[in-house]
């Protein structure tokens, strides 16, 4: 494989030296167009010319002799073309001869010669008065003549426009090189990076930042991936301990009391059996919990969708929970409007247990004489539950984990135990039913849950808005 280092210098000298050679193309058919136009005019000149002086000789002498133009015979040997004179008849009157010019031309450039097959004369009339006293014939080996300084002047320039081509070329392979090397290191860095993730090294970070973009978010979220990654191994860590320490407490507990039993040291009596039936309960209950958690995590969790009022789902919660917060003094009121419907779409039973494991844990962590409140409202389009109390509350560093399984802050766990699974299976019942929950604290102050649900008459109004809009079918035409 190559590297991305290589593979976008090839890309960038290719394209560069492509556009490099497509501008030396077009400037050479650009030079050499203009240049042959060039080369026309001046012929044209000279045509013009050398008629005027084979005119000026008619006039001078009154006829033609075969000294008519003989002073521009040099001139065409010299720039490699024929001139021959023809009366008005085309009668010859003196002619030069191209094969003497063919064989003077292999003996200056034996490599490469005029022939005869080059040679192209043509006529031009020399007129007096409008009327025609002769012809000149031009004969040359070339349709344009380009003399040897022009000839120099356009391979210098030929040789100046390559010469800056491998210039360009040169510099566009080093721009290439430096650009690529700021592309391709920052995004090596962060492979290696991945590489160690991928490896174990859950602390390894992306620490120098990018001005490119793309590359910045890249590494911002290679860090989010490594540190989401740690988290979840500090997590999965925690979790063995604390399933481990959630099954050997009941465990323990049954084991030496049940020991001392048969060994006749405690007497079997109904309270200290009432205690072992107390962990066997609570044993239960971590199991059930860990099995709802097992049916989320592979989506066999199966729950019964109906109409339902969450105003009549509260006040059973509510009532309840109300011989439990009158042992602990605390006051647990509900507050509800008298009009409007809270109907919604969901499972009596799972919602039942989402309010009963979040008052659960209100209960637990404030203390006595508090006060928590369950306060039902609705907006255009949702159903909300907000359940607040004034406990202990949550840091706030630990909000954003506090729905992960097993997952309990530290502070409240130095109070009272639990499993920390009940609000990951809370955020799962309500994912289920389309709903979403947020958490609101602030540390010795109190916390605040809120649980939005979408309201039936939405649903149905949602339902209403498609039917209506959903094309016919050709039974309904």
């Amino acid at each position: 494989m190559k590297s991305i280092k290589f593979r976008l210098t090839l890309t960038i000298t290719i394209c560069s030296l492509l556009s490099l050679l497509i501008a030396y193309i077009m400037i050479n058919i650009t030079i050499n167009s203009r240049f042959n136009s060039y080369l026309e005019v001046n012929q044209n000149k000279r045509d013009e010319r050398i008629v005027q002086v084979f005119r000026d000789n008619y006039t001078r002498d009154g006829k033609w002799t075969e000294y008519s133009g003989r002073i521009l015979e040099r001139e065409a040997e010299l720039s490699n073309f024929t001139l021959s004179l023809l009366d008005w008849d085309r009668n010859p009157i003196w002619a030069m001869d191209p094969l003497k010019m063919i064989e003077a031309q292999k003996l200056e450039n034996p490599a490469n010669p005029f022939t005869i097959e080059q040679y192209v004369p043509y006529e031009i009339p020399v007129k007096i008065e409008d009327q025609i006293v002769g012809y000149v014939v031009i004969g040359q080996f070339s349709s344009l003549i380009i003399s040897p300084d022009d000839s120099n002047f356009i391979n210098s320039i030929s040789y100046s426009v390559f010469l800056s081509a491998i210039i360009a070329t040169a510099a566009v392979l080093f721009i290439a090189m430096f650009f690529t090397r700021q592309f391709s290191e920052p995004i090596e860095k962060i492979s290696n990076i991945a590489y160690n993730l991928s490896s174990g090294e859950l602390t390894a970070r992306v620490k120098d930042k990018s001005d490119v973009t793309e590359i910045e978010k890249l590494r911002q979220s290679i860090n989010t991936l490594g540190e989401k990654l740690d988290r979840q191994d500090t997590l999965r860590r925690r979790l063995v301990s604390d399933v481990s320490h959630e099954l050997r407490n009941p465990l323990n507990v049954l084991q030496t009391n049940l020991e001392a039993i048969i060994d006749g040291i405690l007497p079997a009596t109904p309270e200290r059996l009432q205690t072992l039936n107390s962990e066997v309960i609570r044993f239960g209950k971590l199991i059930d919990n860990l099995n709802i958690l097992k049916q989320f995590e592979s989506e066999s969790m199966k729950v019964r969708m109906q109409e339902l009022d969450l105003e009549e789902l509260l006040q059973e919660v509510h009532i309840n929970f109300q011989g439990v917060a009158k042992d602990k003094n605390i006051r647990l009121k509900f507050e509800h409007p008298r009009r409007g419907s809270f109907a919604i779409i969901g499972d009596k039973h799972s919602l039942s247990q989402v309010m009963t494991n979040i008052l659960h844990n209100a209960l637990k962590f404030t203390p006595r004489n508090g006060e928590i409140s369950i306060k039902l409202y609705k907006d255009a389009s949702d159903c909300y539950i907000r359940i607040k109390d004034n406990g202990i509350g949550i840091p706030k560093d630990e909000l954003p984990y506090i729905f992960e399984r097993f997952y309990r802050v530290d502070k409240s766990r130095e109070i009272t135990e639990g499993s920390g699974i009940g609000l990951t299976i809370v955020n799962n019942i309500v994912k289920i039913h389309g709903g979403k929950i947020t958490v609101n604290s602030v540390l010795g102050k109190g916390t605040v849950f809120t649980i939005r649900f979408t309201s039936l008459e939405s649903l149905n109004s949602l339902k209403e808005t498609r039917e209506m809009v959903q094309p016919e079918t050709e039974e309904d035409k």
